[in-house]
């Protein structure tokens, strides 16, 4: 049985690089985290919300339809 990559066998021993030696993010990739994260905003709360209170109203209308026909 051959031994580990190095890069495994560092992360089984719970030694890693730290924060400083891995350097910062580059702009275009925060750019891109906060336009696919804007877009998920808008589509979750300006499209899919309304969507979803409209189906719950209907159901409430016909549960309360369905109790007063009784």
């Amino acid at each position: 049985m051959s031994s580990p990559a190095p890069a495994v066998a560092v992360l089984r021993a719970g030694r890693g690089r730290s924060l400083a030696q891995k350097g910062s993010v580059p702009l275009r990739y925060w750019i891109l985290w906060s336009t696919i994260l804007g877009a998920a905003v808008f589509v979750f709360y300006v499209l899919l919300t309304p969507i979803w209170l409209g189906i719950r109203a209907a159901a409430w209308v016909a549960e309360f339809r369905a109790r007063r026909a009784r």
